[in-house]
């Protein structure tokens, strides 16, 4: 539910602006556990469905596509519902206990697919397990990602809780990358048995992660609005009217729609890239995924100090053209090329990667509070949904075009995945990771240029309502 944004004095407001390190740390563990959940799906699903389970690559885009398509479909729904939740336990935290279940369960449900004799009947079980997984998620991320905006009302401390989340984004998607990719070379990359073994384990460590973030922020403050008299219908209908009214968060949403269908492609394909173009095993796609971690980890202090100097959209700037950069670099590759030449690119993402997601992420909450500032009404649950659903429309779509654009090329999915097929195979390969993400990444550029959100009219906004 929406709900009536309290006046605060500057006192009090003080007294709630500073966030504990525990509680920076608490909130930000759950993050470890939904990249994993996230990344670990993104980064391999394509390769499981088309060569592990041998679907075809455009069958198996097109049921991830219409799984992603119900994910989206529930973003506003589990936003409103969040915004007009009451318990003594605040709006969002029963949603990260249920959430932490489900998204666990979802994650070993998807790599212990069994073996069927039709493709069909795989794909169809595959989309009945994604649709799990897309729901279990946005009941568990949504809430999640809502609660900074409860949190602190300091335009530079929720900078500094979302550098804290990035470290555990940065952990979780270094299992996701290095992690898995390192278990699978070892128990065999191409055998059914090693995916339902990493999918189990990983089922528990995302668990255990998203279950400490729900009981780490029992004494986080929340809002607790008055109850509503509307229909959800009425009630979903106004607050996402209002927010896409919202000038400074459409020009957010263009943004992180344009980068992450750079990213997406890159995912969908990035496995495939390795192996068959660089013709590299998993353990070197391991390295690059440690070497990327560290530099994010790394970055997010880094950024957050350089963003209160020169701004967030700058510092945007900055990561945006990084990740430009080292996208156009692939079309440079190739399996001759130094090993060194492999971990710099990964570098240079992982401090693209952490600049991109902390200032988006602060951006967003800077907007939901000014918003909040502005109208006297929170719609945390609103904003984070219609944000989500750029997200998962952006995971849909990546995938997708990576399928069709394998099976165009004459990708041979009845060969085992390591097994080198050259010629159309690499070019659409090639285009997946290098000339789509750089194309959509001059495109973020673009809009970034038009956000003009900054701390001063947070602050004058914020006034105008205390006064």
């Amino acid at each position: 539910m929406a709900t009536t944004a309290p006046a605060t004095n500057a006192a009090s407001r003080a007294d709630d602006d500073t966030l504990s390190v525990s509680l920076k740390l608490g909130w930000g563990s759950g993050a470890f556990g939904i990249a994993l959940l996230m990344n670990g799906i993104a980064g391999l699903i394509l390769l499981f469905a088309a060569s592990i389970l041998q679907i075809e690559p455009w069958l198996a885009g097109t049921v991830i596509f219409l799984a992603k398509l119900i994910d989206v479909v529930t973003d506003p729904i589990v936003g409103v519902w969040s915004d007009r939740f009451e318990s003594p336990r605040g709006r969002r935290r029963p949603f990260l206990f249920w959430g932490a279940i489900t998204g666990a369960a979802s994650f070993a449900l998807i790599f212990t697919t069994p073996s069927f004799e039709s493709q069909y009947v795989s794909a169809l079980y595959l989309f009945v397990v994604l649709s799990f997984y897309a729901i279990a998620y946005t009941i568990y991320n949504i809430p999640y990602i809502s609660m900074p905006a409860e949190m602190t009302d300091s335009y530079h401390e929720r900078s500094s809780i979302h550098a804290y989340r990035m470290v555990f984004v940065s952990l979780g998607s270094l299992i996701a990358s290095a992690g898995i990719k390192f278990a699978l070379e070892r128990l065999g990359k191409t055998e059914a048995e090693s995916y339902a073994i990493v999918g189990i384990v990983c089922a528990v460590l995302i668990f255990i992660s998203l279950m400490i973030a729900y009981y780490a922020t029992a004494s986080a403050r929340f809002t607790q609005g008055t109850k509503s008299t509307k229909s959800n219908a009425a009630q979903m209908v106004e607050e996402f009217g209002a927010v896409r009214s919202n000038h400074h968060f459409l020009r957010l949403l263009g943004v992180k729609f344009a980068q992450l269908m750079g990213v997406q492609t890159t995912l969908a394909a990035f496995a495939y890239f390795f192996v068959q173009t660089l013709e590299r095993n998993f353990d070197v796609l391991a390295i690059f995924g440690l070497v990327s971690t560290a530099a994010s980890i790394i970055s997010a202090p880094l950024l957050v100090r350089f963003s209160k100097r020169f701004g967030k959209r700058n510092t945007y700037y900055l990561a945006a053209s990084a990740n430009v950069l080292y996208a156009l670099s692939w079309s440079l590759a190739s399996d001759a090329e130094p090993a060194w030449a492999l971990f710099v690119r990964a570098a240079v993402i992982g401090f693209a990667f952490s600049g991109n997601v902390v200032m988006a992420m602060s951006m967003l909450t800077d907007i939901i509070n000014a918003d909040a500032n502005r109208t006297g009404v929170r719609r945390e649950g609103a904003f984070t949904a219609l944000y989500s659903f750029v997200e998962k429309l952006t995971a849909a779509v990546g995938p997708l075009i990576v399928g069709f654009a394998l099976s165009i090329a004459g990708f041979n999915n009845k060969l085992p995945f390591d097994v080198p097929q050259g010629g159309n195979v690499n070019f659409a390969l090639l285009v997946s990771v290098s000339w789509l993400p750089a194309l959509f990444g001059l495109m973020a550029i673009w809009l970034l240029s038009g956000y003009r959100l900054n701390e001063d009219d947070i602050n004058r906004k914020h006034d105008q309502v205390t006064t």
